[in-house]
């Protein structure tokens, strides 16, 4: 039977300097270094699985040095690009409506942030990710209040007479609003010196907070919007179908990192439904690195109840976790490294736990926490060079270890 990957990818800052093509490359060192006296290569080709989506698709030969004609095809390797039907709405719109969208989201989630430090359940970190809204509120806030005192400024500075003419021809008083453009812009002051210093602080602020935000928003607006996720889904279903009509002995691995591994989690156990007829007969194995399960769990506590338990008896899942990760689960009531005590709420299957670390267990220091370490530390599964060190070293053995390649 032919071994066929797909590969959901992750989000925000879990997508930046990341690729299919660098996952693939990866995948491939790592058939090397456990083949001796064998080579590898890829061969990338681009498929159209619908009129309006299309996927890269790397293959992965296997030849001895002595007859490199003689090739087989050891592992195939799809990719799932899902991030434009995500996130094209809220891309589209500028910094104010942007800001005005998280804020909004911000303080819809106040009250769950605040009960997740009281009660926190199996979630580890309440008072890290609270910090990171809060960081992402106060600069968000700080955009917002920079216009009234852009405008403040431009009324006391040369173009007074112009706007004064434009406010009185709308009917309005202009010395009251001045005064409280003025008295706003006092009071809201603060604001820029502090979003300044987090900039400061915060190792790679613009790409974290940027990314961040974008993470946050495009997440809340995947489970909250039911339109998004049947769009995403779908597509993922045509993808199956695909693969299903051109590999017909395909037996599909699901390949998932960060909010990709939530995704696939959706297709496998979908929410009052079923899966298709190809995802049921053609999936094995469930790989997530890194999922921000109990992230999810914690702020939206009813997103993963009621889902179909039809591959539950149909799938290996495995699951790949760092200690340092905030973000990470590790699928146990504690933040120890060892095997998983539980899965998806009210389902039997459990993930097979591997643990991946790049440093030894730090503390957390105040430094650490104000410059989001643990958060940081959800790129750590790879290094930025395909050809550096990375995760799928233990998961290749893994999956070797139990037949899967």
């Amino acid at each position: 039977m032919e071994k066929v990957g797909v590969y959901i990818s992750g989000l925000g800052q879990s997508f930046q300097q990341e690729s299919f093509e660098k996952y693939a490359i990866r995948l491939k060192n790592e058939f090397c270094f456990t083949d001796n006296g064998s080579e590898f290569e890829l061969k990338t080709e681009k498929i159209v699985y619908t009129e309006e989506r299309d996927s890269t698709v790397v293959s992965i030969f296997k030849y001895k040095k002595d007859n490199p004609d003689n090739a087989e095809l050891v592992y195939k390797l799809y990719d799932f690009k899902y991030h434009e039907i995500l996130t094209e709405r809220f891309k589209k719109q500028n910094l104010l409506l942007k800001n005005l969208i998280l804020l909004g989201l911000i303080l819809k989630k106040l009250p769950q942030l605040f009960l997740r430090i009281f009660s926190r359940g199996s979630f580890s970190r309440p008072y890290l990710t609270f910090y990171a809204f809060l960081v992402l509120l106060v600069i968000s806030l700080a955009i917002i209040f920079l216009i009234p005192a852009s405008i403040d400024i431009v009324t006391q500075y040369g173009a007074q007479k112009e706007i004064k003419t434009l406010i009185e021809s709308c009917h309005l008083d202009f010395e009251k609003i001045t005064g409280f453009l003025s008295g706003l812009s006092q009071k809201t002051k603060w604001f820029v010196p502090i979003t300044t210093f987090i900039l400061l602080v915060i190792p790679e602020s613009k790409t974290l907070l940027t990314s961040l935000a974008t993470e946050f928003v495009c997440v809340d607006q995947y489970i909250e919007n039911g339109d998004q996720s049947q769009l995403v889904l779908g597509n993922l279903d045509l993808l199956i179908e695909y693969i299903a009509e051109n590999d017909p002995k395909a037996q599909i691995h699901y390949h998932s990192y960060s909010f990709g591994t939530i995704i696939a989690m959706d297709l496998l156990f979908p929410i009052g439904n079923v899966p298709s007829a190809n995802t049921k007969d053609r999936s094995e194995l469930l790989i997530t690195i890194g999922t921000p399960y109990e992230f999810i769990n914690a702020y939206y506590p009813k997103f993963f109840n009621n889902r179909s338990a039809q591959m539950e008896t149909k799938l290996t899942w495995m699951n790949v976790y760092s200690i340092a990760d905030a973000l990470a689960t590790n699928f146990r009531k504690d933040t120890n490294r060892g095997p998983a005590l539980f899965g998806i709420d009210g389902f039997s299957l459990l993930p097979i736990n591997i643990n991946y670390e790049v440093t030894s267990d730090k503390s957390m220091t105040l430094f650490n926490f104000i410059t989001m370490y643990a958060i940081r530390m959800h790129k750590c599964y790879w290094d930025a060079s395909p050809n550096g060190q990375s995760c799928i070293r233990v998961l290749c053995n893994e999956m070797k270890a139990r037949g899967f390649i």
